[in-house]
């Protein structure tokens, strides 16, 4: 079973280094400013990328132009603020890629890639909300089980902003990031039995309403905690390693609701 301490162990920032990261980092096909940052342990050593090409699985979206969700995606009466099934590359997300991981379009698919051990990046559209709903489908398709990957919630910067997420054998936790302080534990990390463990498909969804902070997977609630510190912001996806170098996770049919 998996113990909370080597967890939070893992997702200690050392601020120093996510400092230097985040003023070096740019975008990777388009040159504009990229927010993802790699949330390295002091142990870290970086490992190559595979030469193989990244698996894919479905479909993308433009700023402007964005596809509509179909009814089946609508949750509810509740209006869709944005959607993005990440058919077109060119649709607002963070496109960056080097030695240790990348955020990227890949084949009607948004992929994250880290391949570093105990590293993790997140992705943004460039939106702003006040209270939302998110859904999206979430695939591990590369490495072992013990990594995690989530949604990303009031994002006002690298120093502000919710993570709801799951990892690939079976558990859930919400974090934090406040005023740049390290990423800390809003919850344990608990069992998900709701969670299709391995390179299972999951429908995540995390809700970001008023003070109340929630993870819901495929449609059964995971895990939920209070907190005011952070009311608005932008949405996002995360993907990041544990105890081994090579993590790949695929989204698709990414969707923002108001829950009002």
């Amino acid at each position: 079973m998996k113990k909370n301490n080597l967890k939070l162990a893992v997702f200690t920032i050392v601020i120093v280094a996510a400092t230097l990261a985040c003023s070096t980092l740019t975008g990777g096909g388009d040159n504009t400013p990229n927010n993802q940052l790699p949330l390295p342990l002091p142990s870290n050593t970086p490992v190559p990328p595979p030469t193989d090409a990244a698996p894919t699985l479905a479909p993308e979206a433009t700023e402007n132009t964005a596809p509509q969700p179909t009814e089946a995606q609508q949750t509810g009466s509740m209006d869709v603020l944005f959607f993005d099934d990440f058919s077109d590359p060119n649709s607002g997300w963070d496109r960056f890629s080097n030695d240790e991981g990348l955020t990227d379009y890949d084949n009607g698919v948004y992929l994250i890639g880290i391949y570093q051990e105990s590293w993790f990046y997140w992705a943004n559209p460039y939106q702003f909300f006040g209270d939302v709903v998110v859904e999206v489908e979430a695939q591990k398709v590369t490495g072992e089980d013990d990594m995690s990957y989530g949604i990303v919630c009031r994002h006002q910067d690298v120093d502000n902003w919710y993570l709801l997420n799951v990892s690939a054998d079976g558990f859930a936790a919400i974090r934090k990031r406040y005023q740049g302080s390290e990423l800390t534990e809003l919850t344990d990390w608990v069992a998900v039995p709701s969670l299709n463990m391995g390179n299972g498909v999951n429908l995540l969804r995390g809700e970001c309403v008023g003070d109340r902070i929630s993870l819901y997977v495929n449609g059964e609630l995971a895990i939920e905690t209070f907190d005011s510190d952070i009311v608005s912001g932008d949405v996002g996806l995360m993907g990041g390693t544990f105890n081994q170098s090579l993590s790949e996770v695929i989204f698709d049919n990414f969707t923002v609701y108001n829950p009002n």
